[in-house]
Protein backbone atom coordinates (compact mmCIF):
# COMPACT_ATOMS: atom_id res chain seq x y z
CA UNK A 1 0.00 0.00 0.00
CA UNK A 2 3.14 2.35 0.41
CA UNK A 3 4.53 1.25 -2.52
CA UNK A 4 0.96 2.46 -3.89
CA UNK A 5 1.01 5.60 -2.64
CA UNK A 6 4.68 6.49 -2.92
CA UNK A 7 4.30 5.64 -7.23
CA UNK A 8 1.24 7.42 -6.71
CA UNK A 9 2.85 10.90 -5.12
CA UNK A 10 5.99 10.31 -7.71
CA UNK A 11 3.86 10.38 -10.76
CA UNK A 12 1.99 13.39 -9.69
CA UNK A 13 4.99 15.70 -8.92
CA UNK A 14 6.18 14.12 -12.35
CA UNK A 15 3.16 15.56 -14.55
CA UNK A 16 2.94 18.80 -12.67
CA UNK A 17 6.17 19.73 -12.63
CA UNK A 18 6.25 21.24 -16.54
CA UNK A 19 3.19 23.06 -15.05
CA UNK A 20 5.50 25.08 -11.84
CA UNK A 21 8.58 25.48 -13.52
CA UNK A 22 8.53 27.70 -16.56
CA UNK A 23 11.49 27.18 -18.51
CA UNK A 24 13.09 30.42 -19.84
CA UNK A 25 16.09 31.03 -22.39
CA UNK A 26 18.66 34.43 -22.39
CA UNK A 27 20.84 35.55 -25.01
CA UNK A 28 23.65 37.65 -24.83
CA UNK A 29 24.65 39.77 -26.33
CA UNK A 30 21.82 40.87 -28.09
CA UNK A 31 22.08 41.81 -30.95
CA UNK A 32 24.95 39.80 -31.83
CA UNK A 33 27.48 40.77 -34.64
CA UNK A 34 28.68 38.22 -37.24
CA UNK A 35 31.89 36.46 -36.08
CA UNK A 36 30.69 37.36 -32.04
CA UNK A 37 30.25 34.75 -29.40
CA UNK A 38 26.63 34.62 -28.57
CA UNK A 39 26.28 32.98 -24.88
CA UNK A 40 22.00 31.37 -24.56
CA UNK A 41 21.63 30.39 -20.58
CA UNK A 42 18.24 29.00 -19.20
CA UNK A 43 16.62 28.06 -16.57
CA UNK A 44 13.77 26.57 -14.83
CA UNK A 45 14.15 23.40 -17.48
CA UNK A 46 12.60 20.33 -15.95
CA UNK A 47 14.62 17.68 -14.80
CA UNK A 48 12.38 14.61 -14.12
CA UNK A 49 12.10 10.75 -15.61
CA UNK A 50 9.92 11.05 -18.37
CA UNK A 51 12.18 14.55 -20.37
CA UNK A 52 14.94 13.99 -22.48
CA UNK A 53 17.80 16.18 -20.66
CA UNK A 54 18.89 17.60 -23.98
CA UNK A 55 17.83 21.01 -25.34
CA UNK A 56 18.04 21.71 -29.34
CA UNK A 57 18.08 25.12 -30.31
CA UNK A 58 17.12 26.26 -33.56
CA UNK A 59 17.07 29.91 -35.03
CA UNK A 60 13.39 30.72 -37.53
CA UNK A 61 12.75 33.78 -39.57
CA UNK A 62 10.20 34.17 -41.98
CA UNK A 63 12.23 32.61 -44.91
CA UNK A 64 14.56 30.11 -43.16
CA UNK A 65 15.07 27.45 -40.20
CA UNK A 66 18.52 26.60 -39.28
CA UNK A 67 19.51 24.36 -36.60
CA UNK A 68 22.51 25.44 -33.96
CA UNK A 69 23.21 22.46 -32.00
CA UNK A 70 22.26 21.06 -28.35
CA UNK A 71 23.16 21.02 -24.74
CA UNK A 72 22.68 19.06 -21.69
CA UNK A 73 20.57 20.53 -18.77
CA UNK A 74 22.14 20.15 -15.78
CA UNK A 75 20.90 18.73 -12.52
CA UNK A 76 19.24 21.81 -11.19
CA UNK A 77 17.45 22.47 -14.45
CA UNK A 78 19.85 24.92 -15.97
CA UNK A 79 22.10 25.31 -19.06
CA UNK A 80 24.38 27.09 -21.58
CA UNK A 81 25.31 27.21 -25.28
CA UNK A 82 27.94 29.04 -27.06
CA UNK A 83 27.12 29.66 -30.54
CA UNK A 84 29.32 31.79 -33.24
CA UNK A 85 27.23 33.63 -36.12
CA UNK A 86 28.82 32.69 -39.63
CA UNK A 87 27.52 34.93 -43.04
CA UNK A 88 27.59 31.83 -44.53
CA UNK A 89 25.23 29.99 -42.90
CA UNK A 90 22.64 32.66 -41.12
CA UNK A 91 21.96 36.12 -42.25
CA UNK A 92 21.48 39.46 -40.66
CA UNK A 93 18.27 40.53 -39.08
CA UNK A 94 15.58 39.59 -37.16
CA UNK A 95 15.34 35.86 -35.85
CA UNK A 96 13.20 33.60 -33.69
CA UNK A 97 15.54 31.73 -31.01
CA UNK A 98 13.27 28.37 -30.43
CA UNK A 99 14.95 26.22 -27.40
CA UNK A 100 12.95 22.91 -27.53
CA UNK A 101 13.02 19.51 -25.56
CA UNK A 102 10.97 16.34 -25.54
CA UNK A 103 9.14 15.25 -22.52
CA UNK A 104 6.93 12.17 -22.80
CA UNK A 105 3.26 11.98 -21.17
CA UNK A 106 2.41 10.37 -18.26
CA UNK A 107 -0.85 9.27 -19.42
CA UNK A 108 0.23 7.19 -22.43
CA UNK A 109 3.82 8.18 -24.02
CA UNK A 110 3.13 10.54 -26.39
CA UNK A 111 5.79 13.25 -27.13
CA UNK A 112 4.80 16.56 -25.33
CA UNK A 113 7.30 19.86 -26.49
CA UNK A 114 8.69 21.98 -23.82
CA UNK A 115 9.98 25.23 -25.64
CA UNK A 116 11.41 28.30 -24.73
CA UNK A 117 11.70 31.42 -27.63
CA UNK A 118 13.14 34.57 -27.53
CA UNK A 119 13.25 37.25 -30.43
CA UNK A 120 17.29 37.45 -31.56
CA UNK A 121 18.86 40.39 -33.89
CA UNK A 122 21.40 39.32 -36.09
CA UNK A 123 23.61 42.81 -37.23
CA UNK A 124 25.86 43.26 -39.67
Amino acid sequence: MKRALALGAALALAAAAPAYARQSIVATPNPVHFGETLTITGKGWPVIEFCSRTVRFSLRSAQNSVHLGGTKVGSRGRLRFAWTPRRSKVGAGRWTLRARMNCESGKNGSTVPVRASLVLRIAP
